[in-house]
């Protein structure tokens, strides 16, 4: 960028101030007086012309420096934001490798890589397969909560039923009273356990494990929380709303117990 003429403007107020010298010495001192009261606004405006254009010249440079500042903190934004995507997923495999060390079975980790996009079914699909010996029935969990089992499987992936599918049905047992019942999926409202005993004490709160009776499930894996209790339409029994302990929308890795 071309900067201003600085001469320019020292110039006029040079040529401003000797004919203002010259007027003020050849006059009297009213006239004197008056002269420099003509002179004077002139004399403003060019001084402060000189100095605007001097701002003027320094407009690009300071527009530049904003521009760098700005990009420097869309590139720390995008670092924190990687730094906290690290965070969660340290995290989250934390808790997995937390459950793998308090189990003596072997387990396979896994990436989730799709899911039904059509809501009709709760499945997953995961990055395991037979070559990884990865077979039908298998238990599959995450953050030490059950996700579901294993459905079917091909060379190099693996489809999962999770818990909250219509199809999935498991028998399970309320950790702190032992008793049990048949724990149904019942899709995004999570899961509702039945036929609880009318006399029983089952409280919200209440954790739910795997009872390990219908063969499906090993004992004592932890499924959720009871929510709610409230009695069967036909009074036979006592239902129980469980909210899951694995946010079965949002996964993204899970370990298959072999």
């Amino acid at each position: 960028m071309i900067k201003p003429d600085k001469n320019l403007s020292l110039i006029f107020a040079f040529v401003a101030t000797l004919a203002a010298i010259l007027i003020f010495r050849a006059s009297q001192d009213d006239s004197r007086i008056k002269a420099l009261n003509v002179f004077r606004a002139p004399l403003k405006i060019i001084s402060g012309a000189y100095y605007a254009l001097q701002d003027v010249s320094n407009f690009s440079e300071i527009r530049n420096e904003n521009r760098v500042l700005k990009d420097s903190i869309k590139n720390l934004e995008m670092e924190v934001l990687r730094l906290q995507e690290a965070r969660l997923e340290n995290e989250r495999l934390r808790k997995l490798l937390d459950f793998r060390e308090e189990k003596t079975r072997k387990f396979v980790p896994a990436l989730v890589i799709a899911r039904d996009p059509s809501e009709l079914t709760h499945t997953i699909i995961i990055d395991k397969g037979k070559k990884d010996k990865i077979v039908k029935d298998m238990l599959v969990i995450s953050g030490g909560g059950l996700v579901g089992r294993v459905r079917e499987t091909g060379w190099s992936i693996s489809r999962v039923l999770l818990i909250t599918d219509y199809d999935s049905a498991f028998s399970a047992m309320v950790e702190r009273t032992r008793d049990s019942g048949a724990v149904k999926g019942v899709m995004r409202e999570g899961l509702v356990m039945k036929y609880l005993e009318l006399d029983c004490d089952v409280q919200k709160g209440d954790k739910v494990v795997t009872s390990g009776l219908s063969g499906v499930f090993e004992k004592g894996v932890l499924i959720g929380d009871v929510v709610s209790v409230e009695k069967d339409p036909g009074g036979l029994y006592l239902n129980a709303k469980i909210r899951p302990e694995v946010d079965i929308m949002k996964l993204e890795e899970v370990l298959v117990m072999r």
